[in-house]
């Protein structure tokens, strides 16, 4: 944690090393030290600090007070410290001016440049943390104040299904939870809408997933407030509408987070599933309505909803969960979504979609059991929050593709794990895996595109409109078989004046295996002079082997994140350009 006091200073900067992996002699297990270093018009100051191991990442959790002013610069060092040397090891360096600093809003992440030519360095360690301006409010800190007796007492609780017979005192975990709560909303800001519906929903999910083992991707509904923290903070004020819908959405947590609810959460958990879902959806409408309003505005006038309607509808699906959880009754409605257009109504475009190719049991969870074994080992944690991260975005973010290339093994446990995360948040718009093999396969370049984009089709109205305009009075455009010509026409055209309310992630699984290099040369064509067309929300996760075509096609492309694994050793990340990497 770092602050500073004057005038144009930081509230708060969470701090951590994501992916520590082995620099030269030093392991994980040894120490490692921070140091701070300010100057600027008030002179210069140092602190160190040693940082302690989070979940493969080091964090610091000190906090740093600094007289700096916006013309200062701060220079972060960190150290590697094994015992047996007399002097530190530098491991990596960055540089910031604070004035810099402040126009950021949202997570930070800048690469340490190696300090010491004489130290070989596995991978790209990464500096991460958030700054905001004196007197802004910092939730992170204040949600981590009560973790602790929070999950204290969420294990007593669930512990009590376990042990029925012990005597069971649910008012104190209850003054426990409530207490955390009022220590955690002392200092808000002055915000009051977003901060405590973030520390609503951050309770629900820690003894949701205890007591009623709710599904632990429920968590994105939390990080994406969070990253758009300071943009919606900044921008709700006048958004009365969008104050409501929070408000009715901070009364169902209240509702199920009730003492005497939390013995029986275990009995409802298709209920708290639909209100996480729930949640999801309403987020990336906050974040994306407030970020662009002026597309939503127009989007809107020319829909069957006006945006008062729409946002009644978000209050209205809150209120029938919370009548569903007061009642035990079973959640049987949709999802409420983001209402643009009608569904396309004329039969004749379900008839001309059918003459689009479509490659049938291509997606990827009807894929893995064929060739993915069962005893898999599961995909490092801190790479699939911070693909998680990726697909969420922040909406300025230009990376439309991320490549991720490797063993084929661990690719294919990344694309499901994924994949189910983004279905859960009915956010997976399309998966085309080309692994394993099929009966009757019919899995191929020429009907890759054609297959995503009628998936697509399935998630919004507006792109099945425009697509149903594009090919309904021209069979050959609809019977095409030209990767290029499907991915310009099916999936960018219809995409240009579409809303797409929160992201939508498309995987292709196994690009390697539709064909031979040469087959696969113009698919790769199109994603490097095209791929930079896609809409912000729309995301294309690739997974493929290490082949020299495709890493070489995506190479120095500003709309390609590339991660590279190794055989042996996990993913080290680099941030904001995510940096090749071979693990060795």
């Amino acid at each position: 944690m770092f602050s500073t006091v004057a005038n144009g200073a930081f509230k708060a900067v969470i701090l951590d090393i994501d992916r520590v992996p082995k620099f030269g002699k030093l392991s994980w297990d040894d120490r490692f030290f921070l140091e701070v270093h300010a100057a600027g018009s008030g002179g210069s100051q140092n602190i160190t600090s040693q940082g302690h191991q989070g979940e493969k990442s080091l964090i610091w959790d000190t906090t740093f007070t600094f007289n700096v002013s916006q013309t200062s610069r701060l220079v972060f060092r960190v150290l590697g410290y094994d015992g047996k040397d007399s002097e530190p090891i530098p491991i990596g360096i960055a540089i910031f001016d604070v004035d810099e600093l402040l126009q950021q809003h949202s997570l930070i992440r800048r690469p340490l440049l190696s300090s010491a030519a004489s130290v070989r360095i596995d991978g790209i360690p990464t500096l991460s943390f958030r700054a905001a301006r004196a007197g802004a409010m910092s939730f992170t800190r204040s949600l981590s104040f009560f973790t602790q007796e929070l999950s204290a007492a969420v294990n007593r609780t669930a512990d009590l299904h376990v042990q029925p017979n012990q005597p069971r005192d649910y008012d104190q975990d209850k003054r426990i939870i409530e207490h955390a709560i009022s220590r955690a909303s002392k200092d808000t800001g002055g915000d009051e809408h977003l901060y405590p519906l973030l520390v609503k929903i951050s309770i629900f999910v820690s003894v949701a997933e205890r007591l009623a083992k709710l599904h632990p991707y429920a968590r994105i509904a939390y990080a994406i407030l969070a990253t758009g923290y300071e943009v919606i903070r900044q921008k709700i004020a006048c958004e009365y509408g969008i104050i409501r819908l929070m408000r009715t959405m901070q009364d169902t947590y209240d509702l199920v987070m009730t003492v005497n609810a939390l013995p029986y959460l275990h009995k409802q958990k298709n209920v708290l599933e639909a209100i996480m879902q729930q949640t999801i959806e309403c987020a990336f409408f906050i974040r994306d309505y407030l970020d662009t309003r002026g597309s939503f505005a127009q989007a809107i006038k020319n829909s069957v909803l006006n945006m008062e309607a729409q946002i009644k509808a978000f209050e209205n699906a809150f209120i029938d969960l919370q009548r569903n959880f007061q009642c035990y009754m079973a959640v049987s409605t949709q999802l409420t979504v983001l209402k643009i257009l009608e569904d396309v109504a004329d039969l004749g475009a379900k008839a001309d979609f059918r003459e689009m190719s479509y490659a049938v049991d291509a997606r990827c969870a009807a894929s893995y059991a064929v060739h993915l074994p069962a005893n898999s080992a599961a995909p490092p944690s801190d790479l699939i929050t911070s693909l998680q991260s990726w697909v969420i975005g922040d909406s300025k973010e230009s990376e439309r593709i991320c490549l991720l290339s490797g063993p084929e093994e661990l690719c294919s446990s990344i694309a499901l794990q994924i994949g189910e995360q983004f279905q859960f948040a009915s956010r997976l718009g399309s998966s085309y895996c080309f692994r394993g093999t099929r009966h009757n396969d019919t899995r191929s370049y020429t009907n890759l595109f054609s297959t995503i984009a009628r998936d697509l089709a399935d998630h919004n109205a507006q792109f099945k409109q425009n697509l149903w305009r594009a090919v309904g009075n021209e069979t050959s455009l609809r019977k095409t078989r030209v990767a290029r010509t499907q991915f310009e026409e099916f999936i960018l055209a219809p995409s240009r004046d579409v809303i797409w309310n929160g992201p939508f992630l498309v995987i292709i699984d196994g690009l390697e295996l539709g064909g031979n290099e040469a087959a696969r040369k113009e698919v790769l064509s199109v994603l490097v002079d095209k791929g930079a067309e896609l809409p912000r929300n729309l995301r294309f996760l690739i997974t493929c082997r290490l082949e020299d075509d495709i890493c070489k096609a995506f190479r120095g492309q500003s709309h390609v994140l590339r991660r590279q694994l190794g055989e042996a050793s996990p993913l080290a990340s680099r941030a904001e350009n995510f940096e090749d990497y071979v693990g060795v």
